[in-house]
């Protein structure tokens, strides 16, 4: 029997999230998964995400962690890591009920160390001796080069491209079609923006973009959980 999945989050990374699962039970028979429904703070219980419910807002977890249900945990926001990482650990989810999701178009080298909660899309390349840390979503066509440790709780957008024996810390963002190179290290929370090439060391929480990349601006170290609801309205 497939095991009954509770993603938490919506139309975006949930989506994708959802989307993989099924694909990988309509075309390649894989059956782990099956979605069950969302949890979602700003989408009316009972309305519909890709065609499965919103069961209720984040807070209703509780009542699915007592029962025989796995989770996807999907929020996601730019520059936001550690509310990210707050809001989850308000969940109670353990490690064993996270579902790591990884699509069978997905190269993934020996030698690596992929942790739990983690989803790899499609035509995604994963290098040898690399490690991919707690809940770190790698988007579709993105590649890992080897010998890379990934923290927890970071985001690799689509096309996005890493080189070997780089260090990223935790929460950090690789958008749409960056390119971070060999031997870099990205300090926690940092972000290189989308189409940008980054050859150098990225500090703490600091935002690079451009080619070569340079320094934008430092996102927000600290916010209250309300200022992240009022912002994203997931409260």
């Amino acid at each position: 029997m497939a095991k009954q999945v509770i993603i938490i989050g919506g139309k975006g990374n949930g989506g994708v999230a959802a989307a993989c699962i099924n694909d990988m039970r309509k075309n390649y028979n894989i059956y782990e998964y099956e979605v069950f429904g969302f949890l979602n703070d700003f989408i009316p219980v009972g309305e519909t995400i890709n065609g499965y419910k919103v069961l209720g807002v984040t807070k209703d977890i509780k009542q699915y962690l007592e029962g025989d249900f796995y989770f996807i945990y999907a929020i996601h926001s730019v520059s936001h890591g550690s509310l990210r990482i707050k809001i989850f650990e308000s969940l109670g989810i353990p490690d064993e009920k996270l579902v790591t999701l990884i699509h069978p178009l997905t190269f993934v080298g020996e030698g690596c160390e992929i942790k739990s909660g983690v989803m790899i899309m499609a035509n995604s390349y994963i290098g040898p001796k690399s490690k991919i840390g707690k809940c770190t979503f790698v988007m579709a066509n993105c590649a890992i080069g080897h010998d890379i440790t990934i923290g927890n709780f970071c985001h690799f957008s689509m096309g996005s491209t890493c080189g070997s024996i780089i260090n990223i810390g935790t929460g950090c963002d690789v958008a749409i079609n960056a390119t971070v190179l060999e031997k870099v290290t990205m300090g926690d929370f940092s972000v290189v923006g989308a189409g940008a090439l980054c050859i150098k060391d990225v500090e703490p929480y600091q935002v690079v973009v451009g080619n070569p990349a340079k320094h934008l601006k430092y996102v927000e170290k600290e916010e209250t959980k309300e200022e992240w609801e009022q912002k994203y309205y997931l409260g």
